[in-house]
């Protein structure tokens, strides 16, 4: 077979040589972009919910919360716009801030009427701060969202036997503690971290993860309320008073989306475990009792949006997917302020990366092209998604500015220097003139950076089996390692392996920034197009770092 394969490439590929040799090359470029319909629901709220840089409850007496400000913030970065962004801001600066920096919660008729914070409403600010500092360049910005953060690590979070965890407001200090599991977000956990180095980031992210698997232990889904006593005991409740009967209503709902949204695949696999608990039918009660019956005969987004991330986590895409359209047509259906928002955070949250989180949608949406007509499906290693998907963040220890100079793959023998690869002007990825040669694309990620970096190579060649003509051959678990020209060695494990076709290349899981280093090794595949004098498809290997 090999020998045929051998006889069939030279008689083929011998009829391109000296073309541009694009049979086994790459889109360099990400074909539509994932975020359209982001930007699309976060600007629709923001047009219709922002007067003046203030948030409006238009359908609840037209007053301005802390949590609707932070919205604001969060879905002005979405909408990568930098003016509202300011608008929003400001007005909440001025109207809203308190001396210790955090944010008053209620606002209206010109005037604070409770003073209190919610935390859930300025962690959400702060992460927005953060990010919007990285996203216009605005080290003023970044700088007051790390202040933020700072208060609320200083004045609503407390250490428990659990871990520490995030209170719901100053108020709630004393043991037994009124908690809330939908304010705790891990993705603003990790973006603050990052920005502040604070320590205390990664205990509210322990706390909050041993607590939430604490209350579904007690009850399949979240509650709106609970309470964490000093020694780590925890309790469903009706209300942040404690009274009442608990139930899953507008507050839990959140809680699903936020830890959908996270890196780790341990807050992820809470995210999953809601999954079974909700109810199947395509109609779904906008509150539920702790035993999952319906409370009401109403719906609402955020209920759609938080079954969708359920199901997103357990890897149940399709099912995610038609949740979040049924989001959208009940937000247009019954348009509300909270509706909206939800609508709009979850679409960013579970689908875009633009808001610091690892959406678990947004890989699967170009993988839904990978395994369509004429391609195999992926082969994936245990816990990693038919895309990939993402494992816990990872500090990139091997991290280095060298670039890349050699290339190792002992599982099929390939041992060879790197060289650099450019764009062509046909938008893809210059394949290397030599058959045996391996290269990298220079104007993407560097192997052992943060993101993925491409690395490409011929099949065959006029004469026989080219560099990467036993790539096919990889399985979950096989090893790379990329040395750099400083010594150093970034060192990857192989995920999965997909055919895909050409003309439906799936660039935006190739190019997507990803939380850790990895890798995307690319050769040509399929049938060879005589018409074309290409061939039909390309094998994308994923690589993690190991």
């Amino acid at each position: 077979m090999r020998g045929a394969r051998r006889t069939l490439a030279a008689s083929a590929l011998a009829t391109t040589l000296g073309l541009t040799m694009a049979a086994c090359s790459v889109p360099a470029e990400p074909g539509p972009d994932i975020g359209d319909r982001t930007v699309e629901t976060a600007k629709a709220f923001l047009d219709e919910y922002v007067d003046g840089g203030r948030v409006v409850r238009t359908d609840q007496g037209g007053d301005t919360v802390s949590e609707g400000q932070a919205y604001g913030l969060l879905l002005a970065v979405a909408a990568d716009d930098p003016s509202r962004f300011d608008s929003i801001w400001d007005w909440t600066t001025t109207h809203l801030q308190r001396d210790d920096s955090l944010l008053a919660w209620q606002w209206k008729d010109g005037a604070v009427i409770d003073e209190q914070p919610a935390s859930d409403a300025d962690l959400d600010a702060a992460r927005a701060l953060v990010l919007a500092g990285d996203a216009f360049g605005r080290d003023d910005l970044r700088k007051q969202g790390v202040a933020l953060g700072a208060a609320v690590l200083d004045e609503m979070t407390v250490e428990t036997a659990l871990g520490r965890i995030l209170l719901p407001g100053p108020w709630a200090t004393a043991s037994p503690h009124a908690y809330n599991p939908s304010y705790a977000s891990p993705a603003a956990f990790d973006v603050l971290s990052r920005a502040s180095g604070d320590p205390r980031w990664n205990e509210v992210a322990e706390g909050s993860r041993a607590v939430t698997s604490a209350l579904l232990d007690a009850n399949p889904l979240p509650t709106n309320w609970a309470t964490v006593s000093a020694d780590g005991a925890v309790a469903l409740a009706g209300s942040a008073g404690g009274g009442g009967e608990p139930a899953y209503g507008y507050d839990a709902a959140r809680t699903t989306i936020r830890f959908a949204e996270a890196c780790g695949t341990a807050d992820r696999a809470l995210a999953a475990r809601v999954a079974g608990a909700l109810p199947g039918q395509d109609t779904l009660a906008a509150e539920l009792d702790a035993g999952s019956g319906a409370l009401t005969s109403d719906q609402h987004p955020v209920a759609y949006a938080a079954r969708a991330a359920a199901f997103a986590a357990e890897g149940r895409s399709d099912d995610a997917r038609e949740d979040l359209r049924r989001a959208a047509d009940t937000a247009a259906s019954t348009p509300t302020y909270y509706g909206s928002a939800w609508t709009a955070l979850s679409t960013a949250m579970l689908t875009d990366d633009v808001l610091g989180g690892c959406p678990p949608l947004q890989d699967d949406e170009t993988a839904a092209v990978a395994t369509g007509a004429g391609a195999t499906a992926a082969t994936t290693a245990p816990g990693v998604g038919a895309a990939g998907g993402f494992q816990d963040p990872v500090s990139p220890a091997a991290a280095s500015t060298a670039v890349p100079v050699h290339i190792s793959i002992p599982a099929i023998g390939v041992d060879s220097d790197l060289i650099g690869l450019d764009r062509g002007a046909d938008g893809w990825i210059q394949s290397p003139q030599d058959y045996d040669a391996v290269g990298w694309y220079e104007k993407g990620v560097l192997p052992g950076e943060v993101g993925p970096a491409v690395i490409a190579g011929h099949v065959d060649s006029p004469t026989g089996p080219a560099v990467f003509f036993d790539l096919p051959r990889l399985t979950p678990g096989d090893t790379v390692s990329v040395r750099r020209a400083d010594g150093s060695t970034a060192d990857f494990v192989v995920t999965g392996l997909q055919t895909v076709e050409k003309n439906s290349f799936p660039t935006e899981s190739v190019y997507a920034p990803t939380p850790t280093p990895q890798l995307r090794i690319v050769t040509c595949a399929g049938a060879w197009d005589p018409a074309s004098g290409h061939y039909v498809d390309n094998l994308v290997v994923t690589a993690v770092a190991a």
